[in-house]
């Protein structure tokens, strides 16, 4: 599972960087969370995964092995469980899925547009941050007043980190 979640943000993170896919085999938006089926039948039943038969790493440009080495450096401490959960909580795969719950099973493709735009907005200008989490906000029924949105900038900007943000916000409505 740790394999898919992995190459699941490789090509997330491959789309928002150069804008073009990193692989060509569809994403879909199973129970545990992305999976590309062609690579799942590949390992299937497989609990470590130390050789790999198909492919080679020497097929990869630059760009690509670079992607690849951010990928697993970024994410490659988190269980395939942790990974699983943070891909639930990102709207490729909710969308994908719908009004299904989480248990139930699926095989919805997940759009590559979408999955550039979501991970395209990971990147963005701290303006372009803020407007597109208020745009994201509204859509959900949200409001961001101005004092919000300027934290937002801080954040993006990266004057301030988002634990900080957060912990102001919980002080804020607790009082504490």
């Amino acid at each position: 599972m740790k394999l898919e979640k992995l190459v699941y943000y490789c090509q997330g993170w491959h789309l928002a960087r150069f804008g073009t896919t990193l692989f060509d085999e569809s994403i879909e938006a199973w129970r545990q969370g992305p999976v590309v089926p062609v690579l799942y039948r590949q390992h299937r039943g497989r609990y470590s995964i130390d050789s790999w038969p198909l492919g080679s790493s020497a097929n990869l440009n630059g760009d690509q092995l670079n992607c690849v080495a951010w990928v697993v450096a970024e994410y490659g401490s988190f269980s395939a469980i942790e990974l699983s959960r943070m891909t639930h909580n990102e709207l490729p795969w909710r969308v994908a899925r719908g009004p299904l719950p989480e248990s139930a099973p699926s095989n919805a493709p997940i759009s590559v547009e979408t999955i550039k735009d979501y991970y395209s907005r990971q990147v963005a200008e701290p303006e372009t941050a803020v407007t597109l989490a208020s745009a994201s906000a509204a859509l959900e029924g949200i409001e961001f007043d101005e004092e919000w949105e300027n934290q937002l900038r801080d954040v993006a900007a990266g004057l301030i980190s988002p634990e900080e943000l957060i912990a102001r916000e919980i002080s804020r409505i607790t009082g504490v």
